[in-house]
């Protein structure tokens, strides 16, 4: 494996080289995936303008993200085993391979404890369809999910990772701030030149 892959590094011990840095690119592509979600939607200018413009297939890719998110963040904070016995690639099947490491216990109940709420949702919505809850949503509402509380995860992860890269390598430190070339904010200015050119042409 290349030292180029992001999150392999061969200072880490054998047994979480690998764990590590498929976590490190989950934890990368939860952080893009949500930048592209607040980008595209946290803005009532950029709201107005999807809804001008393709208020259906927007309304898909918003509801295919948050499912997307809802799933990517659960299996972070999964267990290290499922029913079954089946091994899982979580934060947590991680932490138990490193041993004791300073925070790091911490950081991590403080992570799943903020997970609780968006794996309710998982259960209750995307990952299942609970009747009660689609029957009688007033009886049994799902967990309100906020801006901060995914900005929250997403940074307890990536400190989670940082600290045991460090812990292994001092001179380790990863950034998991997304830098792509054609994301949501040239997307927007496309469909701004679109609309632009649309209303000149009526």
């Amino acid at each position: 494996m290349s030292n180029d892959v992001f999150g392999y590094n061969q200072k880490l011990p054998e047994n979480i080289r690998e764990i590590f840095m498929w976590l490190c690119q989950d934890v990368a592509s939860i952080q893009y995936k949500w930048s592209f979600y607040l980008e595209l939607f946290s803005s009532q200018e950029n709201t107005a303008l999807l809804s001008d413009l393709a208020q259906s297939s927007f309304n898909i890719i918003e509801e295919s993200l948050r499912a997307d998110l809802t799933m990517a963040i659960c299996r972070l904070s999964d267990p290290p085993q499922s029913e079954g016995k089946k091994d899982n690639l979580s934060l947590l099947t991680l932490t138990q391979q490193c041993g004791r490491i300073d925070n790091v216990t911490e950081l991590l109940r403080d992570f799943r404890d903020t997970c609780k709420p968006v794996r309710q949702y998982r259960n209750k919505r995307v990952g299942h369809n609970d009747l009660n809850t689609t029957i009688k949503p007033h009886d049994n509402p799902l967990p309100e999910i906020g801006r901060g509380q995914i900005d929250r995860i997403v940074q307890l992860a990536s400190k989670i990772l940082n600290a045991i890269s460090q812990h292994y390598a001092s001179d380790l430190e990863l950034s998991f701030k997304p830098f792509a070339i054609g994301g949501a904010n040239d997307l927007i200015y496309w469909l701004k030149v679109a609309k632009e050119y649309q209303d000149n042409k009526s």
